[in-house]
Formats: structure tokens, sequence, C-alpha cells
């Protein structure tokens, strides 16, 4: 996603899309009337061909849309469905450290609010902050030395040990997930592209030869929709800043538990 992009609110990224495509089509179509109509419609009527072409661009069009749409639609889902899993990881995890002697229970039950805090500040990000996906996280840090000077004098407690580094593993994945998921995205070479084919296929609803009005009624409805789509786009392209974001919910339900 554009930098640009990540600084926006929803109805902001809606505003600008759709508005943009409507400024576009407008201004061109005042313009093609004035200057381009005789040139195109001049011996005889190109409304044919105009419409065929138009047609078969935007049958291309749409499928790259759709195409990009259900891969943003998936990006984001898998997203939201790893923040679940790291929930419950540290849901489980906290039952885990339940088992452990003290004073090392408690040590560690401090350990995991405290990255469960440093979870939810993952989530959302500052947009102007590059995210390292194998940066340390000083939470894990202390949880994973905890653990590890423990020695266990019992079965039980050897298997909880055990099971532990299982739990810690799996939030280790989840954090590298996480933080790449912020930094990909939609390549700008595709961004590009799109934004060209929208560009031609408003270009394409300049070129018919109609009254004015039922011309710029037919290509506003053409502009709005095709930024209504192109803003759905880029506000699933980044789950953690501008447009539609990812809750952190599930991880503040969990923080709530454990510091009850």
């Amino acid at each position: 996603m554009p930098e640009l992009f990540k600084h926006l609110s929803v109805a902001q990224m809606a505003a600008l899309f759709c508005l943009s495509a409507l400024a576009l089509t407008w201004s061109g179509v005042f313009l093609f009337q004035r200057l381009m109509h005789s040139w195109i419609h001049g011996r005889r009527n190109a409304n044919e061909m105009v419409g065929l072409t138009l047609a078969a661009f935007a049958a291309l069009y749409g499928i790259l849309l759709g195409l990009v749409a259900v891969e943003g639609f998936q990006d984001f889902s898998a997203v939201k469905d790893v923040v679940s899993k790291e929930a419950a990881t540290l849901a489980a995890l906290r039952r885990d450290i339940g088992g452990f002697p003290q004073p090392i229970s408690a040590e560690l039950q401090e350990e995991l609010r405290a990255y469960a805090r440093e979870a939810i500040d993952a989530v959302h990000p500052p947009p102007d902050i590059a995210q390292n996906p194998h940066s340390s996280s000083p939470g894990l840090d202390a949880l994973f030395a905890l653990v590890m000077n423990f020695q266990p004098k019992l079965k039980s407690e050897e298997m909880i040990q055990t099971e532990a580094f299982t739990r810690l593993n799996m939030l280790v994945e989840h954090r590298r997930y996480l933080i790449s998921a912020g930094e990909d995205g939609i390549p700008s070479p595709l961004w590009w592209v799109v934004c060209l084919g929208g560009v031609i296929l408003i270009g394409l609803m300049w070129l018919f030869d109609m009254e004015l009005h039922v011309h710029l009624i037919l290509s506003s409805a053409m502009g709005l929709f095709l930024g209504s789509v192109v803003f759905l786009i880029a506000a699933l392209d980044n789950p953690f800043n501008g447009g539609l974001t990812v809750s952190s919910g599930p991880i503040e339900s969990v923080l709530k538990l454990m510091e009850r």
C-alpha cells in the first residue's frame, strides 16, 4: 500500500478514491465534448466501435480487479485468523504457567501480561516506522529466559516446561507473520497497472457520442463504482494501518483475563 493511504481513515480513503474517479470522469467528458468530439465522430458515429472496445477492456480489467480484491480479502482474513490464534496461544500459555511452582509462576505471569500488551501494540504499529519480523521481542526474550532457567524436579514440571516452550515458539511464529504481513501487500507495479487500467476505462467512457446529461450520468456511475472497488482493495491491502484494520480485541480479552 502506498504510504499516503496508511494515514487515512476508511471514510477519507473512500472519499479520495470515489471523488477522484468522479472528478476525472466529469473533467474528461467536458473536455472531450469541446476538443475531440468532431475528431472521433467526424464522418460517422463511432459509438458501436467504442462500445465493443469498452466491453472487451472492461471484461479484462474486471477480471484483474476481481483477482486482486480476492487476494486482498484472503490476506486480510489470514491476518485476522493469526491474531485469534495468538490470543488462543496466550490463553493456553497462561494455563500452562499456572503449573509452575512459585515464585517463578508469578514472574512468568507478569512477563506474559507484558508481552500481551506488546502484542496489542504490534497489531497497530506506527505507520512511519518499519517493522522487522526478525527483531527480538523483550517480552518473549524474558519468557524464554525464565522457562529455560527453570530446573524441573518432578516429571509433571518437566512436561509443563516442554509445553511452555512449544507455546512460546508458536508466539514467535505468530509475531513474525503479523509483522511481515504489515510490510507486505499488493506490489507497487500491480498498483500502477490497476490505476492505469482505471484511467483507460474511464477514458473510453469519454468517447461516446450522446447527450451531455446522459453522458455524465453513465460515466459517473462507472467512475463511482470503479473508485469504490479500488478503494476496497486499498483498504484491505494493509490490515494494520489505514483503511480496514484488524482488531486486537481477542488479545485484549485475554489480557483482561490475565489481569483479574
